[in-house]
């Protein structure tokens, strides 16, 4: 049994990931991170730790030249794709087709700063959400245990709600 944690969208100069995620971080066995760090500072934090990465639209040249547009990987018996965007914000069959085109039961990817989770046909698309700049949602991350073919998805909130003041 392996534990995921999956990460998009942190858009940090510096680290400063909330304490939450970074305890979930430190008790998984993968940090996977589905793009736009924005610094290159921020991209070597996050490989201290088991990192499979993708480089998003906001990353820097240096995290784009180290990292890949596209990743697939296994764990265990369930194949991973790993992209930054798809091409629409509110639907997501074009990311189903992606997955079925990369040969993969799940596809990660990130860009819409919100948590997703849907099936189409065969396989599974998921974005974790941002951690630090969530768009009309929650400051959120995904962790995925997958136990031999089987994963179990959930959405972690890794910061206090709050409204903004006058």
């Amino acid at each position: 049994m392996k534990k995921l944690i999956l990460v998009s969208d942190t858009h940090l100069k510096e680290w400063n990931i909330p304490k939450r995620l970074e305890d979930l971080i430190k008790n998984s066995d993968f940090v996977v991170h589905a793009g736009d760090f924005d610094s290159y500072n921020v991209y070597k934090k996050f490989s201290e730790y088991d990192l499979i990465a993708v480089h998003g639209d906001s990353d820097d040249e240096r995290v784009k030249s180290e990292l890949p547009e596209v990743r697939v990987f296994e764990v265990e018996k369930v194949r991973f794709g790993l992209i930054h965007k798809g091409n629409y914000l509110n639907e997501f069959h074009d990311l189903g087709y992606k997955a079925m085109e990369l040969g993969v039961n799940v596809l990660i990817f990130g860009h819409v700063h919100r948590f997703v989770v849907e099936k189409f046909k065969n396989v599974v698309v998921i974005c974790p959400g941002s951690p630090t700049k969530p768009r009309l949602s929650l400051a959120s991350c995904a962790e995925v245990v997958v136990d031999g073919s089987k994963i179990d998805i959930r959405c972690k909130i890794v910061q206090d709600l709050f409204c903004g003041g006058l």
